[in-house]
């Protein structure tokens, strides 16, 4: 239904995060601030296009940019099915933790 594995979990939540202004630059720059790693090109597309064969997301392109020769943005949007996919995980993860984060952080404050 609405499994989703952790590369399009970030993307989505990427693609979320980057309301209106997301393009693969800006959605491989969002993921590498939230992993630490780099993603590359090639599998951020061919996920970005198995995102958009689900329905979870949608591509449209930008106006050309200002400048001599500037080229069109592909810009990603979530749909109403990719927002509910988002939920569903978030609701599973929070299941998943419920009883479990007490005893892996067991001990540590809130600044470590």
């Amino acid at each position: 239904m609405y499994e989703l594995t952790k590369h399009e979990e970030y993307i989505l939540l990427s693609v979320c995060k980057l309301s209106g202004n997301a393009y693969i630059v800006t959605i491989r720059k969002e993921i590498s601030e939230l992993t630490g790693k780099s993603i590359n090109y090639g599998s951020l597309c061919n996920t970005l296009y198995s995102l958009v064969r689900k329905g979870y997301i949608i591509s449209t392109e930008s106006q050309p940019q200002a400048q001599k020769g500037g080229r069109r943005k592909v810009l990603y949007n979530l749909t109403k099915e990719g927002i509910k996919a988002l939920r569903h995980t978030y609701e599973v993860q929070k299941q998943a933790w419920e009883g479990v984060s007490r005893i892996v952080f067991a001990g540590e404050s809130r600044d470590d």
